[in-house]
């Protein structure tokens, strides 16, 4: 699959300017901060969620990789901003990177974004479903 044709899960610790850029892009985002019920969920509760809904989790929390390689779950991807808890421009840059690449993936899978200086770095992992 593009891509552009995954739907997401966006965790509450990204910015809303970068959820905003996402949408713009025509992404089908869900966005925990705007949903009450899910404001404050632990990070494996998102898993049965974005499985569900066939969302790809995105994220600044390494937490998600952890879990994948700690417990089993069922996911379609995460896609790690790097570093996190940057400004929304940083990671619309790394997004945008990863746009370019017009990536065909395969799921379940892990993308790592890592934006440093000047330049974005992709880092991809595959996994047997």
């Amino acid at each position: 699959m593009n891509i552009r044709d995954f739907r997401i899960l966006a965790d509450e610790n990204l910015h809303r300017k970068m959820v905003a850029w996402l949408r713009e892009q025509g992404f089908d985002v869900r966005f925990v901060r705007e949903e009450n019920a899910l404001i404050g969920s632990k990070d494996i509760d998102l898993f049965p969620i974005a499985y569900q809904e066939e969302r790809v989790i995105l994220t600044q929390d390494n937490d998600f990789g952890q879990i994948v390689f700690t417990q089993e779950v069922d996911f379609i991807g995460i896609i790690y901003l790097r570093p996190g808890h940057f400004p929304a421009e940083i990671h619309i840059e790394t997004f945008q990177s990863i746009l370019n690449q017009d990536l065909e993936l395969s799921h379940p899978f892990i993308l790592i974004g890592e934006h440093k200086h000047d330049s974005v770095k992709l880092r991809i992992r595959g996994f047997k479903k």
